[in-house]
């Protein structure tokens, strides 16, 4: 089984959120430092920020919809739809990431087309797959953060957020099992997205163990072109 990309969602998509120049999309891996960077940069520039993963595992279940959105809806009502992915090989697990992001981007333009064309709105990653999105937004637009030598393994025991996905996992059949594949579809999942913003031009953050929160948000803001006129 493979998912299909829905390439005429996409152009939808891109019709809507390609002329916005000042939409910018923070991307890379977990544990890369995303939300910390966008909080950081909106309270600097006074930009909003469009948490893409809380829609995704939030408000967005109630809009996919099997017409439009029909491989977000079969994930979304399984009966358990960490399993069920967990549950996939890599190759089948890459193609549904791929197949749900048209989706994801089709509720992404039906926000924002309903604000002002000019605004400026900081998108906080959820997103496995940077190419696509470089279908539909200039890649001056988006920036990919990553944290040299850092493990899934690591990044998912650093904080008792984080911790609490393990508890999570441990609760399905094979938990020792389950818990193996998680972190190995994160690493990959981390290489797909550096490999894919490298294959397009995409710029790389990368934060040294000494950079603070602000020195690392301003390297960011000079890569996006965000400036204090954004306020």
């Amino acid at each position: 089984m493979r998912f299909i990309i829905n390439h005429d969602l996409l152009a939808q998509s891109r019709a809507i959120l390609f002329r916005r120049d000042k939409l910018y999309w923070v991307v890379g891996g977990a544990g890369s430092g995303k939300t910390t960077i966008c909080r950081a940069l909106s309270a600097r520039f006074n930009i909003p920020v469009y948490d893409m993963d809380a829609r995704i595992y939030g408000a967005y279940h109630g809009r996919f919809t099997l017409e439009r959105h029909p491989v977000s809806k079969a994930w979304s009502t399984a009966q358990d739809g960490l399993a069920w992915l967990l549950g996939m090989s890599w190759d089948v697990f890459d193609s549904f990431n791929q197949a749900a992001l048209p989706e994801y981007l089709d509720l992404l333009a039906q926000d924002l087309a309903a604000t002002k064309s000019n605004a400026s709105v900081l998108i906080d990653g959820g997103i496995c797959n940077p190419a696509l999105i470089a279908q539909v937004i200039a890649t001056r637009q988006i920036v990919c953060l990553a944290i040299p030598e850092q493990s899934s393994h690591g990044i998912w025991n650093e904080t008792d957020e984080r911790n609490s996905m393990k508890e999570i996992v441990h609760q399905l059949t094979e938990p020792e099992e389950a818990w193996r594949k998680f972190l190995e579809f994160d690493e990959r999942i981390t290489y797909t997205i550096l490999k894919e913003c490298q294959e397009n031009s995409i710029s790389v953050c990368s934060r040294g163990k000494v950079d603070s929160v602000d020195e690392f948000a301003e390297r960011v803001a000079n890569v996006l072109g965000i400036r204090q006129s954004c306020e």
